[in-house]
C-alpha cells in the first residue's frame, strides 16, 4: 500500500473538521470553499491540490464519515467471528461525536443522496446477516423494513440531541435495545442484528 505524505493527511484531517464544524451551523449548500479553507485555515491552492471542487469534496466526506460509521458500528459476533452485528451503544458514541453528519441526514434538503447512501449500507448488512441465518426475507418487505429503521434511528438521535443530550450514551443505546425489540423486527428475523450494552456486559463478564 502505497505511504501517504502525513501533511495531505493533516490537511485532509483539518478540511474533514472544519467541514463537520461547518454543517453543525449550516446546510450542505452554504458551505462553500472559502469558509472551509478559513475554518481549516489552509489556503485556497492547498484546498484544489486535493480536491476539484466543492461538489467533489462534500461527496467525499459524506462518503468518508459513512465509511466510518459502519466500521465503528459493526462488529464481530461474539461465537462467530464471520457476523457481524450492529452496536448500538457504538451507533450511540459515534452520533454524539458527529451529530452535525446525522442532523444534516434529517433536515438538510440536499442529503437525500447520502441518507440513501446509508441506507442501503445499512439493508445490505442486515441481508448478509439474514442470509448467514437463513431467516425468512419474505416475512416483512425490505423497503418497509428499512424505512422503519432509518426513521427509527435518526429520530431516535435527533430527539436526544434536540434534549440536550442529557441521558449518557448507554442508557440510551439500552432503551434503543428496547426499541427494537419488537413483534415487527422479530418478524423480519434481525433482533440479534441489533447489539445492546446488555450483550456487552455478559460478554465482558464471560472474559
Amino acid at each position: 500500500m502505497e505511504k501517504v505524505d502525513p501533511r495531505v493527511l493533516k490537511t485532509r484531517s483539518k478540511l474533514k473538521a472544519a467541514f463537520l464544524t461547518l454543517l453543525s451551523k449550516n446546510q450542505i449548500q452554504e458551505i462553500n470553499v472559502k469558509n472551509l479553507t478559513e475554518t481549516a485555515e489552509v489556503t485556497r491552492g492547498t484546498f484544489y491540490l486535493h480536491y476539484r471542487d466543492k461538489e467533489f469534496f462534500v461527496e467525499t466526506m459524506m462518503s468518508e464519515i459513512i465509511d466510518e460509521f459502519f466500521y465503528e458500528t459493526m462488529i464481530p459476533d461474539t461465537e462467530d467471528e464471520t457476523v457481524y452485528r450492529f452496536s448500538l451503544m457504538k451507533y450511540l458514541e459515534f452520533a454524539e461525536v458527529h451529530i452535525s453528519f446525522f442532523e444534516t441526514l434529517i433536515y438538510d434538503s440536499n442529503s437525500e443522496l447520502y441518507r440513501q447512501q446509508l441506507m442501503e449500507r445499512l439493508s445490505e448488512e442486515i441481508q448478509t446477516y439474514q442470509k448467514h441465518f437463513k431467516k425468512d426475507r419474505t416475512r416483512i418487505p425490505q423497503t418497509i423494513l428499512m424505512n422503519y429503521l432509518m426513521y427509527t434511528l435518526l429520530g431516535y438521535v435527533d430527539g436526544w440531541d434536540a434534549n440536550g443530550k442529557i441521558y449518557a450514551t448507554r442508557y440510551m443505546a439500552e432503551n434503543l435495545s428496547k426499541i427494537l425489540d419488537s413483534q415487527f423486527i422479530e418478524e423480519a428475523g434481525i433482533v440479534d442484528f441489533f447489539y445492546g450494552p446488555e450483550n456487552q456486559e455478559t460478554v465482558n463478564k464471560g472474559q
